[in-house]
Formats: C-alpha cells, sequence, structure tokens
C-alpha cells in the first residue's frame, strides 16, 4: 500500500513550484534564546521571518528536521541529541512548510518514544512527515509518498545513511539506505504512475563541499533506477547542483535534476560554509503529458546572530556594482565570469556583515554559478 495525501484543487495549473532547503538544527543556543519566560514556552518564528515569503510563495516547500520532538523540556537539548520543543514546528508551519523529511542521522536521538513522537507532532501540525515510522507495517504502508497538486502526482521518498550508530529501537523503522531496498521503494513508486519521482537523501561527508563518491555511487544507482529529482542534505555545506540528460533502466532519456547538498538552514555552527545554506527553487512544468524540470534558481542565505539566530535572504541584503560607488562603505569584491563585482549592503540590519560576505563568496564558489535574482547595478 502507498500513503496519498491529496490536496483539494481550486484551478488545474501546469505548474508547481517548489522551494527547498537543508538541515533545519535545534543548538543548545537556540533552544535558549527562542524560550520566552513570561509564557514558560519557546518561539522560533523570528528565525523564519525574513526567509518566510520566500517559503510561502512556493506550490511545495520541504526541509529536513534534523532534532526529535521528545515532548519534555527536560529532554530539550542540542549536539550531540537532538531535542527541540514542538513550538519549532510551529514556527516551520507557520512559515510555510509542507513537507518534512525525518530520516537523519540525529532521528533516534531521543528513542522510540521521540521517533514517534516527532512523526505524529509533525503530522498533527499539517505537515507531511517522511522517512520514519510506528512500526514495519506502518513503513510498508507509508514510505512512499504520493503528493496531488495543481494536477501534478509527486512521489517522495526520503532515506539516511544512518543513525550515529544508534540502532533504531524496536518497534520503530527508519528508512535507511540499503541498495535493495531503494530499488524495491522506486520500484514500488513507479507502479503508482506519478508525473515525478523524487528522492531525499540523507548521506555525503560532512563539510565536505564536493560529492563524495558514495554520494556519486548512490545518486547514479537511483537515477538509473528511474528517480527524476534527488535533493541531498547532511554535509552542513553546500554542494553544486546539476540538471543532466540520463537514460534510466527503462530506456527513458530525460532531463533529471540532482541538488548534492542543501547545507544548513539554521543551526548554531560556526564551521567555515557552516553559517548558512540556500533556498533551492525549481518549477516543473507540464505540458501534453510531458515533465519539464526548470527555472532552476538558489537564494543563498545567512545566519545572522545577533542575541538569537536569524535566517536572513542574502539577495535581500547586500548588492552588486559593477563599479565603484561613492559615498558608499565597500564590502569586498567578488569575481564572476571575468568581471570584478563590487558589494555593498542595501541597509545596516545585519550584524555579521563581512561573515555574511565571506559566506556568499564561497557559495558563488562551490555551486559555480550566480543567483538570478542578485541584484547588479
Amino acid at each position: 500500500m502507498i500513503f496519498i495525501y491529496k490536496t483539494v484543487l481550486f484551478a488545474e495549473s501546469q505548474i508547481l513550484s517548489f522551494s527547498v532547503v537543508g538541515d533545519i538544527m535545534n543548538h543548545d543556543l537556540q533552544i535558549q534564546t527562542a524560550y520566552n519566560k513570561q509564557c514558560d514556552c519557546w518561539d522560533y518564528r523570528f528565525s523564519f521571518e525574513k526567509v518566510k515569503p520566500y517559503l510561502e510563495k512556493a506550490d511545495v516547500t520541504i526541509g529536513n528536521l534534523e532534532t526529535t520532538l521528545p515532548g519534555d523540556k527536560n529532554k530539550f537539548s542540542g549536539y550531540p541529541k537532538f531535542g527541540a520543543p514542538d513550538e519549532l514546528v510551529d514556527a516551520l508551519k507557520w512559515s510555510g512548510f509542507d513537507i518534512l523529511t525525518l530520516a537523519n542521522n540525529h532521528s533516534a536521538d531521543k528513542g522510540y518514544d521521540a521517533i514517534i513522537r516527532t512523526r505524529l507532532i509533525v503530522e498533527k501540525k499539517g505537515i507531511i512527515p517522511l522517512g520514519t515510522f510506528y512500526n514495519e507495517e506502518h513503513q510498508q504502508k507509508n514510505s512512499i509518498v504520493i503528493y496531488n497538486k495543481n494536477n501534478f502526482k509527486i512521489a517522495l521518498l526520503n532515506f539516511t545513511y544512518g543513525t550515529n550508530g544508534i540502532p533504531v529501537p524496536n518497534p520503530a523503522k527508519i528508512n535507511e539506505i540499503d541498495l535493495n531496498f531503494i530499488r524495491d521503494q522506486i520500484h514500488k513508486a513507479k507502479e503508482n504512475n506519478p508525473d515525478i519521482i523524487i528522492v531525499l537523501f540523507h548521506y555525503g561527508t560532512e563539510y565536505k563541499t564536493k560529492p563524495d563518491i558514495y554520494q556519486q555511487y548512490l545518486v547514479k544507482i537511483a537515477l538509473k533506477e528511474g528517480v527524476d529529482i534527488v535533493l541531498g542534505g547532511h554535509p552542513h555545506v553546500l554542494q553544486p547542483f546539476e540538471l543532466l540528460t540520463i537514460k534510466d533502466k527503462y530506456g527513458m532519456k530525460k532531463e533529471r535534476l540532482i541538488v548534492w547538498s542543501l547545507g544548513n538552514f539554521v543551526s548554531n555552527q560556526k564551521r567555515i560554509n557552516t553559517t548558512g545554506g540556500m533556498i533551492f527553487q525549481f518549477q516543473l512544468i507540464k505540458q501534453n503529458n510531458h515533465i519539464k524540470i526548470t527555472n532552476l534558481d538558489y537564494i543563498p542565505v545567512f545566519v545572522d546572530f545577533n542575541q538569537r539566530h536569524y535566517i536572513l535572504p542574502i539577495n535581500d541584503y547586500i548588492y552588486l556594482s559593477l563599479k565603484k560607488e561613492k559615498n558608499k562603505k565597500l564590502y569586498g569584491l567578488v569575481n564572476w565570469n571575468k568581471k570584478k563585482y563590487h558589494i555593498y549592503f542595501k541597509n545596516n540590519e545585519v550584524k555579521n556583515k563581512f561573515k555574511m560576505i565571506s559566506f556568499f563568496r564561497n557559495a558563488i564558489k562551490i555551486l559555480q554559478i550566480m543567483p538570478r535574482q542578485m541584484e547588479i547595478r
């Protein structure tokens, strides 16, 4: 059996837009700064306020929830065993998330009860959970999610490389990467005749800005089996994306999208390249039952810590100029396509300006493309 989510359609459309982000983490300092003494509660909406317009505008918004929801405040903690207040998911729903992947290396951090409760709470808040299950029967029925929206039928699957050596407690199940299991799940997804199959992998080498051999091998197999889009997470840094024409084992030759790693969306990590990530955007266009993946773009985001963690869409705070501007403070240069761009801030709202600029420069270098929405004067 396959679990099917249906969305009420008010009018048919031939376009489906996506915003996809990486790891949503919740370190100790994030828990502390989201706490409100007056209500003895937590509120994370401030973190997502600036990116909310980009998230809620998309038809489908997806992220990786890299924490459990244990319910007991005594179990709230950051690294190495994550447990967050439910209010984090309230903020994600408020900011526009439709789907959250739960299969990652921190899924089993707080034991069986937290695995079960995390999925229950995410679903209760109105977000579709992927990758974790109450038991084997539940996994068999719900591992493949079919999402219907705007006259598109999307099959979604989520797998993780492991759970940090913590055994998954019975009877809970987490979709772990096993080649035979993955092939079987993709085959079952195809039997439902979706327009597109999307696989979300939690894999790779942490802090490495290029996909490792393991990632490349796994993605090659997934695409050969008929997957159309692969979205990756776990390295905590950005890795490139590409649209490639690939023939699968069924003889279908078409363009397929790979986003090797989406990086961090929010965290308290401070290593180079971990202080942000991107909102990756793309569209599916259906013409005469032919699906085209198009309009690829990304918005680099930076986590600016100013007593709290604020996710800032970099495009909204800086602009590039081909000429040096008088009476404006220059914050650096970036070379792109044999042109030299001067970097300026639009306002003074960013506290850690030079850290943001450093992240932005590195993002362009890693992704090897300038964001189309970046303002150039």
